[in-house]
C-alpha cells in the first residue's frame, strides 16, 4: 500500500471513529452531521455514509433515502445530496489513483466507471465533475501535471500520453484543465 493511500485511510479511520462516537453516545443524527462530519472533508464524510449504511445494513440512494433513514432536519436535502455524491465521488476517485498507482492504462481507466460507484452521468465536485475530467485530475495528481514547474522535471506531456496509452490531446486536455484555473 502507497503512503498516499495510507494517509488517506488514517484520515478515514479518525473520522469514522468520531462518527461513531458521536452517534453512539447521542443517537441522534443532527448531532452527528453538525459536529462529526465536515462538509469540506470528503473522508468525513465518506465515512458518514459507510457507517449510516452500516447501522442500517441498507446502501444509502440519494439525499432523499439518506434524510428518511436517519431523521435528519440540521442540513438541507441539498446538502445531504451533496454529502451522498462526495463519499461516492471519493471511492471513485481513489479507485482511479490507485488504478494508476499500479500501472494502469488510460483504457483501464475508463474502465472505471463512476456508476459504478453510485455516481450520475454528471455531478458537482471541485475534481471533475463526470468520468472524463475526473480522469484528468487523476492523471494530474499522478503524473504532477498541475504542479508548478513539474514539466520542466518531470517527463513531457507526450511521453506521458505514450506511457499510459492515451491520446495526446487527452494529456493536453489534462494541462489545460488543471492549469488554467
Amino acid at each position: 500500500m502507497s503512503s498516499k493511500t495510507e494517509i488517506k485511510d488514517s484520515h478515514y479511520i479518525k473520522y469514522l471513529k468520531e462518527i461513531r462516537e458521536v452517534y453512539e453516545e447521542s443517537k441522534d443524527w443532527d448531532k452527528v452531521i453538525t459536529t462529526a462530519v465536515y462538509s469540506n472533508v470528503d473522508a468525513a464524510q465518506e465515512a458518514f455514509i459507510d457507517y449510516v449504511e452500516e447501522v442500517y445494513k441498507t446502501k444509502v440512494k440519494d439525499g432523499k433515502h439518506l434524510q428518511k433513514l436517519t431523521g435528519i432536519k440540521a442540513e438541507t436535502l441539498e446538502g445531504l445530496e451533496e454529502t451522498v455524491i462526495k463519499s461516492r465521488y471519493i471511492k471513485y476517485f481513489r479507485a482511479l489513483e490507485t488504478a494508476l498507482e499500479e500501472g494502469a492504462t488510460y483504457p483501464e481507466l475508463l474502465k472505471i466507471k463512476p456508476k459504478e460507484y453510485g455516481l450520475p452521468e454528471k455531478w458537482n465536485n471541485v475534481l471533475g465533475s463526470d468520468q472524463y475530467s475526473s480522469i484528468l485530475w487523476a492523471l494530474s495528481f499522478e503524473f504532477l501535471i498541475n504542479e508548478p514547474g513539474s514539466l520542466m522535471l518531470l517527463p513531457d506531456l507526450r511521453s506521458i500520453a505514450q506511457e499510459i496509452q492515451a491520446p495526446y490531446s487527452v494529456l493536453m486536455d489534462c494541462y489545460k484543465l488543471t492549469n488554467m484555473r
